[in-house]
């Protein structure tokens, strides 16, 4: 079993930029958020191409459990949503697994924001600037939470932060962003600029943690001129993603796991022993934890996502 590419799925949210169409070739209406990797009901991706070509992934996740997932237990795998926001997306936050089990029989929702692109003068809201739980009940009775006590934080390409559980947080307009996240799917929104969507905001304000101030770390640009490497971009207890730099070849071990590849910059070809794939910009694979290693190729930026063992810190 070589990697595995996924057929996306789209969603056209009321706040789609035109990016993600841009970037997949995609015409007609603006696609604001595309599943590239989810086994959540509704959302399973297809694979795309193969051996197991037009299989759902949850199917295919429970008839090779242990090929694709390794040592790992659990029922979820780490979720890949490219987004891009056309007007800020709405002001939510998202459960803990303690209380999304008792509240929802869902899973944590914790996530991350790659900056792909960013308008002059972009920005996220991520956390809160006060932590007077008065004040901030009374702004999203009114509508104003965000504007009046939603952390702006100034982001450009290459920046990498951490949403964990009970952050409030929006992805600001004109944020191009892949997201890699845990295995939950339940979102609170406690303001939505005047859109009149539903909001959550007794559950929201139920795992709201207004201590929590997320700083991004800040990669810059891919360099097609620099040189190759692996750092760490985001760790949670749940998941973790590394940024790959390629400028040739880059063998990587997959250390009993799966491995999820997302490219952020650039275009790449993964290879294993039992087949390859091409990976272009925005694309995420599969990369089962069976094939033992593999080799990416090209002049690219990618993110190596993962799922952590218990206890796991590095």
């Amino acid at each position: 079993m070589g990697p595995i590419l996924l057929r996306p799925n789209y969603i056209s949210p009321v706040w789609s930029g035109s990016r993600v169409n841009e970037a997949r070739g995609i015409e007609g209406e603006h696609v604001g958020e595309s599943f590239d990797v989810s086994v959540h009901e509704g959302l399973a991706n297809l694979v795309d191409g193969g051996q197991y070509d037009g299989t759902p992934l949850d199917e295919l996740l429970r008839s090779h459990r242990d090929e694709i997932l390794g040592d790992l237990g659990g029922d979820g795998i780490v979720q890949i949503i490219t987004m891009d926001a056309g007007e800020n997306l709405s002001v939510q936050v998202h459960p803990d697994e303690a209380y999304a089990r008792e509240a929802e029989g869902d899973h944590e929702k914790a996530e991350s924001w790659y900056v792909l692109a960013a308008d002059p003068g972009s920005f996220i809201y991520c956390g809160t600037t006060t932590d007077d739980l008065e004040a901030l009940r009374e702004s999203a009775a009114d509508g104003s939470i965000g504007e009046r006590f939603g952390r702006k934080v100034p982001v450009g390409e290459g920046d990498f932060v951490l949403i964990p559980a009970g952050t409030m947080h929006a992805l600001g307009k004109g944020v191009f962003a892949l997201e890699v996240g845990s295995y939950g799917f339940r979102t609170y929104r406690i303001c939505d600029w005047g859109r009149e969507r539903e909001l959550h905001v007794d559950k929201a304000f139920d795992v709201l943690r207004p201590d929590i101030h997320p700083e991004p770390c800040r990669f810059g640009a891919f360099d097609p001129n620099g040189p190759s490497g692996i750092k760490r971009g985001v760790t949670h207890p749940i998941f973790a993603s590394d940024v790959i730099d390629v400028h040739g070849s880059w063998e990587q071990p997959t250390e009993g796991r799966y491995e999820i590849l997302s490219c952020v910059a650039g275009n790449a070809a993964v290879r294993t022993a039992e087949g390859s794939v091409d990976l272009p910009y925005t694309r995420s694979a599969l990369v089962p934890a069976c094939v033992g290693s593999y080799v990416i190729e090209g002049s690219c930026r990618v993110l190596r996502s993962y799922a952590m063992r218990p206890g796991e810190t590095v």
